[in-house]
């Protein structure tokens, strides 16, 4: 036995191993140190993440320059090594290669950059971390309503780029979104007074993301094909045996859909309200008007 660990500690190759081992154990406390260093005197989110991204990524260059350098007298045989184990690692790593591909297109193709939320592979959430196998999201909806943090971190391969569609909220330059509520009239309502309090509270609660999406809608359109858009309070009216039914289309920060819909509903309330029941909120129930008129004979004796 002390034969053989002499032999093998005596082998060229353990030493290069030795090296190595040492040399990537040295190459991760660097990394980590200065990712360390990032974390704590960079106070900007984006390029604190892109400066430990960046340390990261040179940390992978380094060690493969070391692991050259360590066996370059060994690389004569390179050839012959990559046509035997060619076939059969592509075909058993097609999946990384597929996400090493994805990752590539998401880089270089800018389709989603961290910050952005998107929906992909039937999730929506927001892009946390951008890996060279996998994306990671923090996610949005399903047993939450709306478009609100459930808690869920989310890890998609980035081949799914290949095959599916990415829709990106934000990665446009016009970082709004069109929405619509409806609100049910009765039709014994002021209909003409009601679409006019559905316009005068839009435009009262959305005043400021107006002002806002036009600038930023204008420099969207120099930069992009896109044809113009009513940027304005919309509200259209429909109508059934029922009720009438008000849609009032706005446009909304993408990260404040929820919150612009209780300030548009309470707002309308409270319109409505005002009216001294000019105007009233329908419901689907069914309203008696009138009794029939009963009348009672008394049963004769036989």
């Amino acid at each position: 036995m002390t034969e053989l660990f002499k032999d093998l500690i005596s082998h060229p190759m353990f030493t290069r191993l030795a090296e190595l081992a040492l040399s990537l154990f040295f190459i991760f406390l660097l990394v980590r140190f200065a990712k360390l260093l990032a974390t704590n005197n960079i106070e900007n989110k984006d390029l604190r993440y892109k400066t430990r991204k960046a340390f990261g990524l040179a940390g992978y260059v380094l060690a493969l320059i070391v692991a050259i350098a360590i066996f370059s007298n060994q690389l004569s045989n390179l050839p012959v090594l990559i046509g035997l184990l060619g076939v059969g690692l592509g075909f058993a790593l097609r999946e990384l290669i597929q996400s090493l591909i994805g990752w590539a297109v998401v880089t270089f193709g800018n389709l989603y950059k961290p910050g952005d939320r998107i929906r992909l592979g039937g999730m929506m959430g927001d892009v946390m971390d951008i890996g060279p196998l996998t994306t990671t999201l923090m996610e949005c909806g399903d047993w939450v309503k709306s478009d609100l943090y459930n808690g869920r971190v989310v890890y998609l391969p980035n081949n799914i780029v290949l095959r599916e569609q990415v829709h990106n909220y934000t990665d446009s330059g016009f970082n709004y979104l069109w929405d619509e509520i409806t609100v049910p009239v009765r039709t014994d309502s002021d209909h003409r007074l009601a679409r006019a309090l559905i316009q005068s509270a839009g435009e009262l609660v959305q005043a400021d993301t107006i002002a806002a999406a036009r600038a930023s809608w204008s420099s969207f359109t120099l930069h992009n094909r896109a044809e113009e858009a009513r940027l304005d309070i919309v509200v259209t009216m429909s109508f059934d045996a029922n009720w009438i039914e008000f849609t009032l289309r706005y446009l909304v920060d993408y990260t404040r859909r929820r919150s612009t819909k209780d300030k548009l509903y309470t707002a309308i309330l409270e319109a409505f309200e005002q009216t001294e029941g000019k105007v009233k909120i329908a419901a689907p129930v069914m309203q008696l008007t009138e009794l029939p008129e009963i009348r009672l004979r008394p049963a004769q004796a036989e």
